[in-house]
């Protein structure tokens, strides 16, 4: 049996919707669908659907995902067909559904439809993916919204080039914040990664924050930083702010650490940081995806969120946190997190700040271990997943305290 059981108890059935592999690499939004789902199971039997048009898991060969039933493969294809009509509700009107132009097959939209009325609760991953439906009101469900699109736009403003993608960006940023401020009317209820996030809904009753998280590690590897210093960045190159913020910190802050510390290397962890162009003679390591990435950490002075742009919280701050590593971060890399410069963490935006930060770190380990232990201390109360399992059961009852799609 899949999910949880409770004796003497029919169990809600819950059917969770996510673009992200399950069974892939730990990493992300998808260690954040994993994880969320692992605690919707204590409430109930959780069934899986993958949906993306990009189709980046194949055929999928398994029955389960993540552990949980696989119960639909779906796959989303470009629109055809669109009307002048729509091009102009696209661009001007904030309830228009089909926001990039993608959508399910008939049948695909027929199965989830008929899901609504089959399943006692819905936990949709993105906005997106709910659009994509053209569907307005969902009841009984949960939109996990981890990354606020006009968020995305803001952070992106000040890097767009040229007046006009500028001007696009403040645009698209505006129908956004527009058409999230209707999203608790949509759904039954809203999940956030930070508090500063739901209060962009304005504080409503059904907007919760659960905030991203990483599992306590079972047993701790000793620290053992390595000699040339390394410094170290987690991400998942497939997500254009990870790759935004690690080549601006490759071009313009990694030349001041090496002027210095000409033997320190720069270790890069993630899906595809393999498959990029990185300077020679410059001691950059790109490693790929790392199966036990605990063990790398472990030999870095410090690991570096250099993050410019992005929507809602950073998983891999909460893993760093979880793995007692040092770090070094922007503003918005910390985003969401309740931690201090100086004392959790250090935080700085500007090329010079950045790199003397960074190369503190590395020549006073003392320091570096002062804000690991620090940062580790609230990472127990806060940013473990079985932190947030209250969270959980707080949304799942207003959900299903909701009413039900008549079949």
């Amino acid at each position: 049996m899949f999910g949880a059981a409770k004796t003497g108890l029919t169990m809600p059935k819950i059917l969770c919707v996510t673009s992200h592999d399950l069974d892939g690499p730990e990493q992300g939004a998808s260690l954040r669908a994993r994880s969320v789902f692992k605690l919707l199971a204590r409430h109930g039997e959780v069934h899986v659907a993958l949906a993306s048009w990009h189709d980046p898991w194949g055929e999928h060969p398994n029955e389960t995902c993540g552990g949980f039933k696989l119960v639909r493969r779906i796959r989303f294809a470009r629109t055809p067909n669109i009307s002048p009509l729509d091009r102009l509700r696209h661009e001007l009107d904030p309830r228009f559904l089909n926001t990039d132009w993608v959508s399910p097959s008939d049948e695909d939209r027929t199965w989830l439809e008929k899901a609504l009325g089959d399943y006692d609760l819905i936990w949709i991953h993105g906005v997106h993916i709910a659009n994509r439906f053209g569907r307005w009101h969902w009841p009984r469900t949960i939109l996990d919204i981890d990354d606020i699109p006009s968020e995305l736009y803001r952070t992106n403003l000040p890097l767009a080039h040229g007046i006009k993608a500028k001007a696009r960006c403040r645009w698209r940023g505006y129908l956004w914040r527009r058409s999230e401020k209707l999203f608790p009317e949509r759904f039954a209820a809203l999940c956030v990664c930070s508090q500063p996030d739901r209060e962009k809904f304005d504080g409503r009753a059904n907007v919760h924050v659960v905030p991203n998280g990483f599992a306590v590690p079972e047993k701790r590897v000793p620290r053992s930083p390595a000699r040339p210093p390394r410094v170290g960045f987690i991400g998942n190159f497939a997500h254009g702010p990870n790759r935004q913020g690690i080549h601006w910190f490759v071009k313009t802050i990694w030349p001041l650490i090496r002027a210095r510390s000409p033997e320190a290397e720069l270790r890069i962890v993630g899906a595809k940081s393999q498959e990029r162009d990185w300077p020679a003679g410059q001691g950059i390591q790109p490693l790929g995806w790392v199966a036990e990435v605990e063990g790398e950490m472990a030999t870095w002075a410090l690991t570096v969120v250099p993050i410019l742009a992005g929507g809602g919280t950073r998983v891999k701050m909460a893993e760093a946190f979880g793995r007692r590593c040092p770090v070094v971060s922007t503003a918005l890399g910390a985003y969401g997190y309740d931690v201090t410069d100086g004392q959790d963490i250090f935080i700085a935006d500007d090329v010079e700040g950045f790199a003397g930060r960074c190369l503190e770190l590395m020549e006073n380990p003392a320091a570096g271990e002062r804000l690991a232990e620090n940062a580790w201390g609230k990472f127990i109360q806060l940013w473990t997943w079985e932190a947030q399992a209250g969270r959980i059961a707080a949304v799942v009852e207003q959900a299903l305290a909701a009413p039900k799609l008549k079949p």
